[in-house]
């Protein structure tokens, strides 16, 4: 009888061990070239890092407030479950298909290799805009506060300089990256403790004139614009654009220790916390707002930076400042590691033009050092093209990301349905019955923010420009990749038998 996929393709029964691993990565089809360093706390630090709630907080902290008013706080409430659906699923993908290109990997064994490339292509995409968007946010925080009234060159600049410090620090290798990208989790998540605490204080008992829970369900937006359906889902993107990013830890499996395990569960572990974190300190800040929020709000200054100047001092302010940069700048340097993987993925399938330049491995540092160096290039151009607009980018950051989670679901529940999804260890996580529901309640929140992220005029450059890249990636697929493909000069290697 003809082995079918889900039986075919068995995890390795002891994971654990960097042997096993190599085993485990050669039973589907390559060979251990990146440096398996990453333990699963550093692949926790990796997650959060790439959601970094400091990151979407301080650069888009007025959005909700000037759209829809104080009621934006508890939108949060409304995403999390279901940004916990896709998550669910996710891990569930990658403690059974631990290998570096997650989505893309999943997609094309799971359905097929064409359907991968689409995947992998917007994936890869989303990567490279978050670089850019998380460089750019460096650039919006931080000029100010180095020039009294930056122009947008000087803001590039920094930008630009902190994408190319960031190139060194990978090309130097993941395990110098990851220590870096370590400790600026760690501060964050001290910092981010540390200001909820002083914050709770003194809100209940020491500032004299704080907004009230009444904020919570006030619907007056600060810009005076009426209210619509537009503008509360535009106001839920705030949520949106914070809890991405956490798949960063499957996509390093190859770098990972017992990636299995240790995936799933930084994944998870990253958004519950990073959940709990962006509800908690969102709120706190939104209820120490002094005085009427519009007038806060329009002040020059960074608003988060401002209110912690105002509450708790020049130095306080300073210390926000450099748990701002470290969590920033450590989000910037997981977002080139996990682009670069991304690319290094598709590249050694022979998926991209210049395949094998890019998908060269430094045997020294186990680094990709090519595609490092093209992410950093693709990373400044979009910078410069965007003129240093944090808003611009983040639309289409967020829009790729959906699209990617979209295929990455759906591609899953027709794998189901056809029985192809592979086993895991009996320790590995899974959603057992729960698989399809759980896909479906992701599908149809997918929807909803693609919907958001493309109909809205003000969205309407983000989604032209993923239009623009996904175009791009159907050209290519049509010229060239599509016979490759068939004629199995490309594509991830058959490791199992399909009926």
């Amino acid at each position: 009888m003809t082995a079918t996929y889900e039986t075919s393709m068995k995890a390795s029964p002891s994971p654990g061990s960097a042997a096993t691993d190599e085993a485990d990565l050669s039973s589907l089809g390559y060979e251990q070239k990146l440096h398996r360093t990453m333990s699963s706390f550093t692949s926790f630090c990796l997650a959060f890092s790439m959601v970094s709630i400091n990151t979407g907080v301080v650069t888009l902290f007025a959005d909700p407030f000037k759209r829809v008013g104080g009621v934006g706080v508890l939108l949060w409430l409304l995403v999390i479950p279901f940004v916990s659906c896709i998550v669910l699923v996710y891990s569930h993908l990658a403690a059974r298909i631990p290998v570096t290109g997650y989505a893309y990997q999943w997609s094309s064994r799971l359905v097929n290799k064409s359907y991968g490339w689409f995947t992998g292509w917007i994936a890869m995409i989303s990567f490279m805009a978050g670089t850019a968007g998380t460089a750019s946010a460096i650039g919006a925080v931080f000029a100010p506060e180095i020039w009294e009234n930056p122009t947008q060159g000087q803001v590039q600049a920094l930008s630009i300089s902190a994408t190319i410090l960031v190139c060194v620090i990978n090309i130097f290798g993941i395990k110098v990256a990851t220590k870096l990208n370590d400790i600026g989790a760690v501060i964050e998540l001290i910092g981010s403790a540390v200001l909820g605490a002083f914050l709770i204080v003194g809100v209940f008992f020491v500032f004299g004139d704080t907004q009230g829970f009444g904020l919570l369900v006030d619907t007056t937006p600060a810009s005076g614009e009426p209210l619509s359906l537009t503008t509360f889902a535009l106001a839920m993107l705030l949520p949106v654009n914070v809890l991405l990013g956490w798949e960063g830890a499957a996509d390093l499996a190859e770098e990972t220790l017992d990636p299995r395990k240790a995936a799933a569960q930084a994944m998870i572990r990253a958004v519950a916390v990073s959940s709990v974190c962006g509800v908690v300190m969102f709120t706190l800040l939104a209820l120490a707002i002094p005085g009427p929020v519009a007038d806060f709000l329009a002040r020059s200054e960074n608003p988060v930076i401002g209110l912690v100047r105002e509450r708790f001092g020049d130095s306080a302010a300073v210390g926000m400042l450099l748990i701002a940069f470290a969590s920033i700048f450590a989000c910037l340097i997981a977002n080139m590691a996990v682009a670069t993987r991304m690319i290094y993925a598709l590249s050694r399938d022979k998926m991209l033009p210049a395949s094998g330049f890019l998908m060269g491995v430094n045997p020294r540092t186990g680094t990709p050092v090519a595609a490092i160096i093209l992410v950093t290039v693709i990373a400044i151009g979009m910078n410069l093209a965007s003129g240093g607009f944090v808003a611009a980018l983040y639309s289409m950051v967020g829009l790729t990301y959906y699209c990617t989670y979209f295929l990455t679901l759906v591609g899953a529940y027709l794998a189901h349905r056809k029985n192809r999804i592979p086993h895991a260890p009996v320790d590995a996580f899974g959603l057992g019955p729960w698989l399809v529901p759980t896909i479906g309640l992701g599908v149809l929140w997918t929807i909803v923010v693609i919907t958001t992220f493309s109909v809205p005029e003000e969205s309407h450059p983000g989604a032209f420009m993923t239009l623009f890249m996904l175009a791009v990636g159907a050209t290519w697929w049509v010229v060239k990749l599509r016979g490759d493909l068939k004629a199995g000069r490309a594509g991830p290697p058959d490791t199992a038998k399909r009926r």
